[in-house]
């Protein structure tokens, strides 16, 4: 009887050793084929025959990517958040601006800092301050330029005023409305010049919005539409996962019931994606960390999603010879992979 029951316990026991086993990191690797071995990571050195991946920043994602149709420029804006030097100091933002040019090649960078009086919004390809504004988005100079200011003493009449924002505003490549303190300000950008309007912060002008017509904002490719997730397995998309290296697996995780705000989390696997890159002729490879749920929360099928290990996106849409790789989270986790890298033409090769 005894003996019956150790047997049992020790089956038990082996049964779990070995389904441990057969789900383990170290079972998965004994099984990843030899040419997945030499995929480099996108820290390291990534190269086809005619086609380079280089970092244009580290450390932190990309908060947007626009381009300039004007001047075919595409403009990378990066955004940190730090905390200040003294403890009754709030956060401090710093932005930083990079400009690249048709061919993938970085032409120059402008950092701001929040701390600082000279801190820009952008604007239309402007950077708007107290006492200026640079078309460095537009042109690379970094040089203040004087606002064309209308009606600061609020002498103009309500209809007079009406009409002229109009007409200005039908010239316009762009118009936004503030409100400070006692005053209602019209932003309009020119030909490349950015005047003010002035009227009251009381005055009911009905004149809409008019957003910027050359400054184009760049989707990855690799977001989700219509209700699906970006299919990582197609061979046929841009960029595609040849092979899933297993590693751990994550059961369902049901919500606590005091949660504040109760999600369930799918079953998963984490691991390391070997993934493929087309850029021209040439297929770049190398490895990322990526997750793969066997049962959708946005599909009924099976999909990959990489928002645990800093998100990986690809964005080509508008640029000619070119693409951008981009690697983070979307709140303050820090990944040593963070970053934005330029998939560009090796220098004398075509």
């Amino acid at each position: 009887m005894y003996l019956l029951i150790i047997i049992t316990v020790l089956a038990v026991i082996l049964g779990f050793l070995i389904r441990r086993y057969f789900r383990s990191e170290g079972y998965f690797l004994s099984r990843l084929p030899e040419k997945y071995k030499s995929y480099p990571s996108l820290n390291e050195n990534i190269k086809s025959a005619s086609y380079q991946v280089k970092p244009l920043f580290t450390g932190a994602r990309p908060k947007t990517i626009y381009r300039d149709s004007v001047n075919n420029v595409i403009i990378v804006e990066r955004m940190e958040e730090f905390k200040g030097k003294e403890e009754y100091q709030g956060s401090v933002l710093s932005i930083t601006y990079y400009r690249i040019n048709y061919k993938g090649e970085a032409l120059d960078s402008l950092n701001e800092k929040s701390d600082s009086k000279d801190f820009g919004y952008e604007f239309s390809g402007h950077l708007l301050y107290e006492d200026g504004y640079s078309n460095y988005l537009r042109n690379g100079s970094k040089a203040k330029l004087p606002y064309k200011d209308i009606n600061k003493d609020l002498t103009t009449g309500i209809e007079a005023l009406t009409s002229l924002i109009r007409e200005l505003r039908e010239q316009a490549d762009a118009v936004k409305v503030d409100d400070r303190g006692e005053f209602r300000i019209y932003a309009i950008s020119i030909d490349g010049q950015v005047q003010r309007v002035f009227s009251s912060g009381t005055s009911k002008i009905d004149v809409p919005y008019k957003f910027q017509n050359n400054f184009h904002l760049i989707a990855a490719e690799t977001d989700a539409q219509g209700g699906n997730w970006y299919d990582w397995q197609n061979i046929n998309s841009p960029i595609h996962i040849d092979y899933f290296l297993k590693q751990e697996y994550t059961g369902t995780r049901n919500p606590s019931p005091f949660s504040p705000a109760p999600m369930t989390r799918p079953a998963n696997w984490s691991g390391v994606g070997y993934f493929h890159l087309q850029a021209g002729q040439d297929t770049l490879k190398f490895k990322h960390p990526i997750n793969y749920f066997p049962g959708g929360d946005m599909a009924s099928k099976p999909y990959f999603y990489n928002g645990e290990w800093g998100k990986l996106d690809l964005f080509k849409q508008k640029m000619d010879g070119f693409q951008i790789l981009t690697v983070g989270y979307d709140n303050d986790h820090v990944h040593e992979l963070d970053g934005c890298y330029l998939v560009t033409p090796i220098p004398n090769k075509k």
